[in-house]
């Protein structure tokens, strides 16, 4: 029998009704939400649940627990509008006994969230939000300590007979006639918790120090709990308060009288609310010059803790007018319309969520609230301000990146966490584009913006936690270049870049090409140069720090502090300074990059104390904003390995690592403006019988069952073809792996494009061992002709320029790989490859199954068929398809030499014999036109070459 149980306290719990609380077997519950009081004018999702699961046991026990929030099904609204939000009421909060509240994340289905958790024993709480409960109100009141500016006075009781509190804050050595009058409530609505928890933090300023001069200025009354009946009672919005009538409770007829008792200049009103779970909202009364004004919004949130650093953003933030009540049409049963219509009041109204909040925060956000609200109103004491002055109109070619820096004073202690800049675009064409800035030091911001529609945008740069204020215009004028690079508009498996212009992917492996100490400047110019004369147009290189170069360079820790004394929550620009200078060059010498966002080969990352799902929340956000208007970068990678998430160990945890994959994928593409693709680098297969590589697998090696079905990731990167035979002779792999075409077809069935990378570095001789990660010249490139062949694309690596002293094997002594700009002749094979392909629409061309074995073959049939035999000998294709007269040729893959062409007759199968037994390539054609383009600038070839 069970030990868990669950139930409804007396003090404020819901659903109060027992049968609404069905178990559905051992630790598995339904509760059936419902509003409480008997009528409600809400439609969305119910908001409040607030429950005690009971464990009698002696050991800790995974609860699930289904909340339907459909209210019987007369929630209908649950998705129609900005307060419906099923989907994202995805998290509830417990509170384990004796500990504080914590957030557990769940899913939805319907009108359904389910969630897990563990109940130790004792009593767990449970709610949609963190329970703030009258109770709760009694005691935070009579703990305030005695203040000479602080009167508390019970008002009233309430319709239930219970204590409604008033807290006057003010110096009484100042008269009142010289001050203004303030009326601030919270929890007007029952289930909005935030705002009680809130309004203890704004208390709490105000009777400091700090606020001495506030309160000679101004007389602050505070009801603390306006619907004390519906909070006690469970009840979920208004009843209590303003249900049946505005004026029918005695709350609500309380709330007016104090109106009318104070007729305050400023009525501050405090909110909260479950869905939209990442959406915050200001409301306030200001005009100028007799008109609605959005000055009083934008100054507030520029002193105001940017949301942003909660995934949050501000409601209406493209137009704050929408939320200002300045000439609006007014409501006499409303309270503070009320008070606007017979006093003139301005109101100042405030919506958070709890998504991604503590009660901490609650509570510290209630604080900087007060202090920003009240050294906004100085500046709200004239009609009129002077005009901004416009800036100079900069001309950007389309798809090229422009960087905004501005100087701004910050208001908040910690600019990287608490602070940001943001940028509204609005299009030619009026489609608006926000993008976001980063800070560089100093009091420095930066923007970088891309546009991608030719004409006049306008732009408003602005601030939150920072004063940052810059409108003006950009003229976007043709491209000079092709623009970002993505998935081809035509073919899934391929790309273009943005113009439509096919784009061959062939990448090398350099992690440290930006901190590894033993990459000079000269080194990193020799690399880039040299790969280019190779045809290479992408690096995998990672965001990494080196504590080794640290040493004698401190632009390479990227954080705050020192690895030895870190402060995570804080960055160093710069280090990111030194990688923005190494894109540039890259971007210079016309090569892209494969950011490696997240290593969990590296401390602090792989550190689960100090690395938190906030700071790396916070890192990636930098990353977005500080490089996500570079047209080379060509992929956001989650991380390598990914299932060294999150401690650095080789181990497949599921579901977790699956899914942490695919949140982090959707939180890049949710702050990403420019759509670069997004993938993750693995290292066990999706058909694993166990957990770690070392595990067996029912072959061929594939990801696409773990990414491939749902849309989060844009492309299946695999880790294959490192099998074949050891060479003990020249100490590396050669041969080739027997399932490298067949895992590259088992993930093309999810129409999305493949990439190889780490199929096998290529040895280096005399280098030192790499522990038998090296692979023979021959297998590298039989690896690269058959990934191509089967539709897949790849990225190499060499020996000498993986980049990876200072981190790669933290077991290893620093600068034991030495940086070596040389190989054993894969390269130059490789660039062969690359001419081969770029000659032709291998952007159109797919794996043909109609040859036989070994030989693998990539055809446009009918028009073009591309056959490698990895061992030479013979082939028959089917070229069935094909009519008329064809020219074949066969190609040396070693050299790209090629020889004589010959005529081969189409419409049916054909047997052709290599020239040896060494690998061979075929072309077969049409017998019309040039064929051959060979271009290394990603250009396609003419539109009627083929």
């Amino acid at each position: 029998m069970s030990s868990i149980s669950l139930h409804a306290p007396g003090d404020g719990g819901t659903p109060r009704d027992p049968a609404r609380i069905i178990c559905l077997g051992p630790d598995e519950f339904l509760v059936r939400a419902c509003a409480q009081e008997e009528y409600s004018s809400l439609t969305h999702p119910v908001s409040r649940v607030d429950l005690v699961c009971s464990n009698a046991g002696g050991q800790p026990a995974t609860v699930v627990l289904h909340l339907d929030l459909s209210g019987d099904g007369l929630r209908t609204n649950l998705e129609d509008n900005l307060w419906g939000g099923m989907a994202q009421r995805d998290f509830v909060f417990v509170q384990p006994p004796g500990g504080g509240w914590q957030q557990i994340d769940g899913a939805t289905d319907g009108t359904v969230c389910t969630v897990r958790f563990t109940a130790q024993p004792g009593d767990t709480k449970i709610g949609l939000s963190p329970w703030y409960t009258y109770g709760d109100l009694l005691c935070f009141v009579k703990n305030l300590p005695e203040h000479p500016h602080l009167r508390k006075t019970p008002v009233g009781l309430s319709d239930g007979g219970r204590e409604q509190w008033e807290l006057v804050i003010t110096d009484p050595s100042v008269t009142s006639e010289a001050k203004q009058r303030i009326f601030w409530h919270a929890r007007e609505h029952s289930y909005e918790a935030f705002s009680s928890f809130a309004i203890e933090g704004a208390i709490a300023y105000l009777l400091g120090e700090e606020a001495a001069e506030i309160r000679r200025e101004f007389e602050i009354t505070l009801h603390p709990m306006t619907n004390v009946d519906g909070v006690a009672e469970g009840h979920e919005y208004g009843a209590g308060y303003d249900l049946p009538g505005p004026q029918t409770t005695a709350s609500g007829r309380l709330t007016f009288a104090t109106v009318d008792r104070l007729q305050p200049y400023f009525i501050v009103t405090w909110h909260n609310w479950i869905a939209p779970r990442d959406m915050d909202t200001l409301f306030y009364t200001d005009g100028e010059r007799g008109r609605p004004s959005r000055r009083a919004w934008d100054l507030f949130t520029q002193r105001f803790p940017s949301p942003r650093s909660a995934e949050h953003r501000w409601e209406a933030e493209e137009d704050p007018l929408a939320k200002n009540w300045f000439q609006r049409e007014l409501d006499p049963a409303n309270v503070h319309q009320y008070a606007m219509m017979r006093y003139g009041t301005r109101v100042w109204g405030w919506e958070m969520t709890w998504w991604r909040r503590s009660v901490e925060e609650a509570r510290r956000m209630g604080s900087v609230f007060a202090q920003a609200f009240f050294a906004c109103l100085p500046r709200l004491g004239t009609d009129g301000s002077a005009p901004e002055a416009e800036a100079a109109v900069p001309q950007v070619p389309r798809w090229e990146m422009h960087e905004f820096s501005l100087h701004g004073r910050c208001h908040v202690d910690n600019p990287f966490g608490e602070a940001s800049l943001v940028g509204h675009f609005t299009s030619p064409a009026g489609r608006t584009v926000v993008v976001d800035g980063f800070y560089d030091g100093g009091d420095v911001w930066r923007l970088r913006f891309s546009p991608d529609e030719e004409g006049e945008w306008h732009y408003l740069l602005r601030g939150e936690g920072v004063e940052l204020s810059q409108r003006g215009r950009l003229q976007c004028i043709p491209p000079r270049g092709h623009g970002f690079i993505g998935i081809h508009p035509e073919n899934p498996y391929a790309f273009a870049y943005r113009d439509g212009t096919p784009f061959f992917p062939m990448g090398d492996t350099c992690y440290g090409l930006h901190a590894d100490s033993c990459i000079t400047p000269e080194l990193r110019t020799q690399y880039l140069s040299t790969r280019r004369s190779h045809r290479f147009n992408y690096v995998r290189m990672g965001v990494v720090h080196s504590p080794t170069h640290w040493e004698s360079d401190r632009a390479f820790w990227p954080w705050g502090g020192t690895p030895k004394s870190p402060d995570l929550d804080r960055l160093n620009p710069d280090y990111f300074q030194r990688l923005d200078a190494v894109l540039a060059e890259m971007k210079a010498a016309g090569m892209n990059a494969e950011l490696l966002l997240l290593n969990f080969y590296q401390w602090p990352f792989t550190d689960t104390g100090l690395w938190t799902a906030a700071r790396e929340r916070a890192w990636l956000r930098y990353l977005l904003a500080r490089y996500g208007a570079f047209t080379n970068v060509f992929l956001w990678t989650i991380s390598n390995e990914y299932e060294t998430h999150p401690d650095g160990a080789y181990r497949l945890d599921l579901p977790e690592d699956v899914d942490w994959v695919k949140a982090t994928a959707r939180f890049l593409k949710r702050h990403d403006p420019y759509r670069h693709p997004v993938t993750v680098h693995p290292v066990i297969s999706a058909s694993t019988q166990g957990r770690t590589p070392a595990d067996p697998f029912d072959p061929p090696w594939r990801i696409g069952e773990f990414f491939g079905a749902d849309d989060a990731l844009d492309v299946l990167s695999q880790q294959t073809g490192q099998r074949g035979t050891y060479d003990d002779v020249l100490f590396c792999w050669t041969g080739g792996d027997p399932h490298l075409v067949a895992s590259l077809r088992a993930d093309r069935r999810f129409g999305k494009p493949v990439l190889n990378s780490e199929n096998g570095y290529e040895y280096l001789r005399g280098y030192p061992d790499q522990h038998r990660q090296e692979h023979h010249t021959d297998k590298v490139r039989r690896s690269s002709w058959r990934i191509v062949c089967a539709g897949g694309y790849f990225a190499a690596g060499f020996l000498g320029t993986l980049g990876h002293s200072d981190f790669w094997d933290p077991k290893e002594a620093p600068k034991l790989y030495p940086f070596v700009v040389r190989d054993e002749g894969a390269a130059a094979q490789l660039a062969a490859l690359y001419d081969f392909f770029t000659g032709l629409p291998f952007w159109r061309m797919e794996p043909f199954d109609g040859v036989t074995d070994p030989a693998v073959a990539l055809a446009d049939p009918g028009r073009v068929y591309v056959v490698y035999l990895p061992e030479g000998g013979s082939a028959t294709v089917d070229l069935g398809g094909a009519t008329g007269p064809l020219i074949a040729q066969w190609l040396d893959p070693r050299t790209g030499e090629r020889g004589r062409t010959f005529r081969v007759k189409g419409g049916e199968p054909v047997q052709l014999t290599a020239p040896d037994r060494s690998d061979w390539a075929l072309e077969i054609r049409v017998s019309c036109g040039a064929m051959h383009y060979a271009r290394d600038d990603g250009a396609a070839p003419p539109a009627d070459a083929w």
